[in-house]
């Protein structure tokens, strides 16, 4: 019997695929230019789509984000740009960001959103697994 949750095989691959979450998420938004609010927006992903220890995406194993999701990703995108965009940047970082907010930040929010997906549909094999077993 596992006294401690470390010992769990289960909990140590959900962990693992929480941190390659965070991680993948955090290397999109740097990739960006967004390093110094970058922190902040991962609190605010993880806030919202309730990354649960027990590996639950969103309060369920659903595999697909939804259009108030992806309005939420684009608005938490668009307003940690506008807090930090008088932040002196490299001049293609800064096209790049203006662009984004031009466009809703579209493209970045597809890339971000692609991560919790890809978390979502490996943490729903997990749990299927241990249900058909």
């Amino acid at each position: 019997m596992n006294s401690f949750p470390i010992e769990s095989t289960r909990w140590r691959d959900d962990l693992k695929e929480r941190i390659r979450l965070e991680a993948s998420v955090l290397r999109a938004l740097i990739q960006w230019g967004m390093v110094e609010s970058a922190c902040e927006v991962c609190r605010g992903l993880k806030a919202h789509f309730e990354v649960a220890p027990e590996g639950d995406f969103g309060g369920s194993s659903r595999q697909r984000v939804s259009a108030q999701d992806k309005a939420f990703v684009r608005d938490l995108l668009q307003e940690a740009y506008l807090r930090t965009r008088e932040i002196p940047r490299h001049r293609i970082i800064q096209e790049r960001l203006h662009d984004g907010l031009l466009t809703g930040f579209e493209e970045l929010a597809l890339e971000v959103i692609r991560c919790y997906e890809e978390f979502s549909s490996k943490t729903g094999v997990q749990v299927e697994r241990e249900k058909a077993a």
